[in-house]
């Protein structure tokens, strides 16, 4: 009877022996590691959520006006600062006092820390181009001790102001009734430097503090860099933001 005897060819695994060296599993077993400390990193960073930040609601829509000397103003002339916006028209009274003042107290706090024209500017927008001629927003200006570098007032076509305002960005305004009066809705929004929606302010007196929070934080999101950028990243992905 003939005998085969079996020959182990060196490093040739045999059939059903693990084949998984001892490197990879080393290696596999990091990479369980690791991914098991990013998760845990990811819940407590959902969990405590360290940084804050102010949303980021969608994409500035373009336009084009033209301000109080008659020169035209874009969207795109808005980027490299952030903007506080607000809509109204000149011959809004009392109803708009508060506002007024607010927007007003708020120019001069931002004035006093540096603020205001190299990170801020402020943008009057009118929904009646009938009324607000160049020389009505010119007097409007003044009145409010506004200069053309910091706070431009604008207005333009009609339907083009009907389409950005009430379209979108979802503020209501009407016709002018027989005293020239309008019913609008009083709201001031925030955009940031690359043109995008951050905030929006209802009411016709502004929370000074809350908007000076989310200029604050808004700022320093922007100006971050490397692992910071990322963070705050992060912290929109997660939704980190602030009590209202």
């Amino acid at each position: 009877m003939k005998t085969s005897l079996g020959y182990e060819h060196p490093g040739r695994a045999q059939p059903g022996t693990n084949t998984v060296s001892p490197r990879m599993r080393l290696l596999l077993y990091s990479l369980l590691g690791l991914g098991l400390v990013l998760m845990v990193a990811a819940l407590w960073f959902a969990v405590a959520r360290p940084v804050k930040v102010v949303p980021r609601i969608k994409p500035m829509p373009a336009f084009l006006l033209e301000d109080q000397y008659g020169l035209p103003i874009s969207s795109s002339d808005l980027l490299g600062r952030l903007a506080l916006i607000n809509f109204t028209y000149t011959g809004c009274g009392e109803a708009c006092a508060a506002q007024r003042q607010g927007l007003a107290k708020l120019r001069e706090t931002l004035r006093e820390s540096g603020q205001l024209g190299r990170e801020v500017i402020f943008l009057t927008v009118s929904f009646d181009p009938e009324r607000d001629t160049r020389e009505a927003l010119q007097r409007y200006a003044a009145q409010l001790g506004a200069d053309r570098e910091t706070w431009r007032f604008v207005t333009g076509d009609p339907d083009e102001l009907k389409a950005l305002i009430g379209g979108e960005l979802s503020i209501y305004y009407g016709k002018p009734d027989a005293a020239g009066q309008i019913e609008h809705e009083q709201e001031v929004i925030l955009v940031d430097s690359n043109g995008i929606f951050r905030a929006r302010y209802k009411g016709e007196a502004l929370e000074q503090t809350k908007i000076l929070r989310d200029i604050g934080m808004v700022t320093e999101e922007m100006g971050s860099t490397g692992m910071m950028r990322q963070v705050y990243e992060a912290s929109h992905i997660f939704l980190c933001y602030p009590p209202d």
